[in-house]
């Protein structure tokens, strides 16, 4: 039968490897919880991204909108614009028309006024 100096010693390195592998599963047991919360994060940024690259095509298809709607506003004023500067000139060239219209009236006038004037004695 072993000493009891022995079977001390026996315990005490039963209780060393005993810490030892209680160590071993500690940190085993955390790299796993570590990995599972690596994986869980992974799968986490994952789905931000596709819910990113979602919310990018939406803004893109918004701007190719807002895009194509500008250029057809732009087309519409163009448009506009040529229409007004035709109406413009018609109007310009009325205008001119009335002028030359009304000098010659008031040339006539002019004259006519004139050759009364001329008739009328000179003393009243």
């Amino acid at each position: 039968m072993p000493s009891l100096e022995e079977r001390v010693q026996a315990l005490e390195k039963e209780i060393a490897e005993r810490k030892h592998s209680e160590e071993i599963l500690t940190i085993a047991v955390r790299a796993l919880v570590s990995k599972e919360a690596f994986e869980k994060l992974e799968e986490t940024v994952k789905e931000f991204q596709e819910q990113n690259g979602k919310l990018f095509n939406v803004i893109i298809n918004q701007n190719t909108l807002h895009n194509e709607r500008l250029t057809d506003l732009q087309g519409q004023i163009i448009d506009l614009n040529s229409k007004l500067d035709g109406k413009v000139t018609v109007l310009d060239n009325k205008i001119d028309q009335r002028f030359t219209e009304l000098d010659d009236k008031i040339t006539k006038h002019t004259t006519l006024l004139e050759q009364i004037l001329a008739r009328l004695p000179e003393n009243p």
